[in-house]
């Protein structure tokens, strides 16, 4: 999954970010395999990857490892 720069303010809470990363998620060569990120703990964009089913992987100090997995029983 590619690296995304942050909002700037004005355009947060616009459900922009969910938006593209559905888009991301969904345009991957191989949709139903996991993609991971690193965010930091205290990144409020935290609560937007657990709303798009981001959960932690590994607890990495500073960054949290969070992964997506696909949903099964399509």
């Amino acid at each position: 999954m590619a690296s995304c720069d942050h909002l700037l303010d004005q355009h947060r809470d616009k459900s922009i970010g969910t938006s593209l990363l559905k888009a991301q998620i969904s345009s991957r060569e191989k949709p139903a395999e996991p993609s991971s990120i690193h965010v930091e703990r205290f990144n409020p964009a935290l609560r937007l990857y657990e709303g798009l089913r981001f959960r932690q992987k590994e607890d990495k100090g500073v960054y949290l490892l969070m992964q997506w997995m696909p949903e099964t029983g399509r």
